[in-house]
């Protein structure tokens, strides 16, 4: 089945220094972040419509906790997600973060 092509709720930001995801206590790199999704850059055994946990870390000692589910597939470069479930006040700490990651970006332009 071909993944849908929907267009996206809210822009993806290219984060220049890559966060840290974990799955099942597996390390993934995370560059491309938004408050509704993220593109995983790893070839994780996945389907497109799973769903699964997603730990990202804001920093060393804060990360949130996301329920996320597949929605794209690129075998050998990686995962396309939404978040389906995050608590409020995770979702307040990433629009936090950001915002400031997207103002960052801007004074480097």
């Amino acid at each position: 089945m071909a993944p849908s092509h929907k267009p996206r709720f809210c822009a993806r930001i290219h984060l220049q220094h890559p966060l840290t995801g974990e799955y099942h206590h597996y390390r993934i790199p995370l560059q491309d972040l938004s408050l509704t999704g993220a593109f995983i850059e790893d070839d994780l055994p996945l389907s497109v419509g799973q769903t699964f946990p997603l730990t990202i870390w804001l920093n060393e000692s804060e990360p949130i906790e996301v329920e996320a589910i597949v929605r794209r597939v690129y075998r050998g470069h990686g995962v396309g997600v939404e978040f389906v479930g995050m608590s409020h006040p995770d979702s307040a700490r990433l629009r936090e973060f950001l915002t400031a990651a997207k103002a960052h970006t801007a004074k480097s332009a």
